[in-house]
């Protein structure tokens, strides 16, 4: 506002010079070299110009960054802030695309006068931060796992590309905040059903059979170790075609690998 202001003025004194000015009709009477000293003269009055501008400005702002005397009652010693502080958070490429949040998002803190900075822009490592979170008890990370109804491609010895009943799985993965509303992620449930007993010995698997699409596996424990594990019995494709297995049974797995969440997930 202040910098407007004093460009208006100056354009006002120029208009005016310009109405009081009188010369020669004829330019040759100024000499050869009329145009070259009236552009020196035009370049003297420009710089002149910016310089009344930019003190213009200086005077406006002096008093937004004028620091404040120190009082009296300060006990330590620390030095008022001076003008701010601004730190601009680089916004994570889902929310923005959304629609949710700025590419940017800024934030501003009074700036002391130890400090030698006043704009910083910051790219946030967002898995390291939750991580610090969950070692020091502040989070807890709870995964989902999604069939997406598609299925793995098998490419095989001649190097061609067959379709598999492999349904792929996308994990999803939410960090929430520890607290009493959940008990501290602590679980009743799993204190007295949990067949373990120990908390360094794995949790058993119901008995049964489970298949990832290709093998029909059967679940098993080894006792020495407390791990859990399991055993290959078949590939799926001989399983569907016994005919000691019900085909009701058989349609109920194939469309659970089509369309429910697994039952047991090991991640590579």
């Amino acid at each position: 506002m202040a910098e407007s202001a004093a460009r208006d003025a100056l354009a006002a004194e120029r208009r005016a010079e310009l109405a009081q000015m009188g010369g020669p009709e004829d330019p040759s009477a100024y000499g050869e070299r009329w145009a070259e000293l009236e552009e020196a003269r035009e370049e003297v009055r420009r710089g002149e110009d910016e310089v009344r501008v930019e003190m213009a400005y200086d005077r406006a702002t002096a008093r937004f960054n004028k620091p404040e005397a120190p009082s009296s009652s300060s006990t330590d010693g620390r030095r008022r802030p001076v003008g701010y502080q601004f730190v601009g958070v680089v916004n994570a490429p889902a929310e923005v695309k959304s629609g949710k949040k700025d590419k940017v998002t800024w934030y501003a803190r009074p700036k002391t006068a130890e400090s030698k900075w006043s704009v910083r822009l910051l790219h946030v490592d967002r898995d390291a931060i939750v991580r610090d979170m969950f070692v020091n008890g502040k989070v807890d990370v709870f995964g989902k796992y999604v069939n997406t109804g598609k299925t793995a491609v098998d490419v095989g010895p001649d190097g061609q590309s067959r379709a598999t009943r492999m349904p792929i799985i996308e994990g999803q993965y939410t960090a929430k905040k520890r607290s009493w509303k959940n008990l501290w992620n602590f679980s009743p449930k799993h204190l007295f059903t949990d067949s373990s007993g120990m908390l360094w010995r794995e949790r058993r698997l119901t008995p049964g059979l489970y298949t990832d699409g290709k093998v029909v596996y059967e679940s098993a424990y080894r006792y020495s170790d407390g791990r859990s594990g399991m055993k290959p019995v078949s590939n799926l494709d001989s399983f569907l075609q016994s005919s000691t297995i019900k085909t009701n049974v058989k349609e109920n797995l194939l469309q659970r690998l089509k369309e429910d969440s697994p039952d047991v997930v090991v991640e590579q």
